[in-house]
């Protein structure tokens, strides 16, 4: 395999199992372990919030990655270096222009891995609508 698409594939499988705890900690929030009976109607309301927290927290964090890496937090980066530096001259180098700043915070540009996040959001989201379609048939 070639080392691009074991990157891919390691992105992916990164994604997905953090989606599946976000999953697996709803079930515990709502009570899905407790013991407790329950009938059909709230296991699929259960497991439509779960998949559905999931699905959304998922898909906006891949949206802050995309706000990221266009440079909007580059401002306020720059503002709370300016505040260490009013606060503790003496630490650090010499204060920069914010051109200079944000030339070198955008010189370098890696890859985040937003189309993986994103991908696995929509997938999440996609399961906890099939499971509210299922709810409402019940």
């Amino acid at each position: 395999m070639s080392r691009g698409k074991k990157s891919i594939l390691i992105q992916y499988a990164v994604t997905f199992s953090v989606a599946v705890a976000i999953v697996f900690v709803g079930f515990l929030i709502q009570g899905l372990f407790n013991g407790e009976p329950k009938d059909d109607r709230e296991i699929m309301r259960i497991l439509h919030n779960a998949f559905f927290a999931s699905g959304a927290l998922i898909m906006l964090f891949s949206g802050l990655l995309f706000v990221s890496d266009e440079g909007g937090f580059l401002g306020i980066g720059y503002a709370l270096g300016r505040a260490w530096h009013v606060f503790f001259p003496a630490i650090g180098k010499d204060p920069e222009t914010y051109a200079e700043y944000r030339e070198r915070k955008t010189g370098k540009k890696k890859s985040t891995g937003k189309l993986s996040v994103l991908l696995t959001g929509l997938f999440f989201f996609l399961v906890s609508l099939i499971l509210l379609a299922i709810w409402y048939n019940i």
